[in-house]
């Protein structure tokens, strides 16, 4: 009797454990970007990304975003709750990448993933306020990039 319940128990953890696993790969999204961009004060390269959620109780709707070709170009930044979460009608099947354009330069402003993906929207940094207003520009041209998962 002692022999099954301890080796349902170890069943039940790895069950646990590999469900774990595959929700955490799951919540993440892929792109290839093909432009340099910026996100908080890091400046990224064109690559293929990763961005994953980094949800905890101290880092609320964090992204944390790799470069897959080269992993040392990664950065975590917290976001906010994107509004397109509460709207019902957001049933979007893929991805997408939203980024404020000031004159060339690229600020990574949302990702958005299926909705049992990584949900974000990324608070204006301080060098994309800097090129906003040196622009005197109220409203940047966006570009915008489909997601995989």
């Amino acid at each position: 009797m002692k022999k099954t319940t301890v080796t349902a128990l170890f069943m039940l953890a790895g069950l646990l454990s590999a469900g774990s696993a595959f929700a955490q790969t799951q919540h993440a999204v892929t792109a290839y970007v093909p432009f340099q961009f910026s996100v908080g004060d890091k400046v990224l390269p064109e690559g293929n990304y990763r961005f994953d959620p980094e949800t905890s109780p101290l880092q609320a709707y964090g992204v944390l975003i790799q470069n897959i070709d080269q992993p040392r170009y990664a950065v975590l930044v917290r976001g906010t709750d994107g509004p397109w979460e509460a709207l019902p009608i957001y049933t979007a099947d893929r991805g997408r990448l939203v980024f404020n354009v000031y004159q060339g330069e690229h600020f990574l402003r949302e990702v958005r993933g299926p909705l049992n993906a990584v949900n974000a929207e990324i608070p204006r940094s301080a060098s994309e306020k800097g090129a906003q207003r040196s622009l005197m520009a109220s409203h940047p041209t966006q570009t915008t990039i489909s997601v995989g998962q």
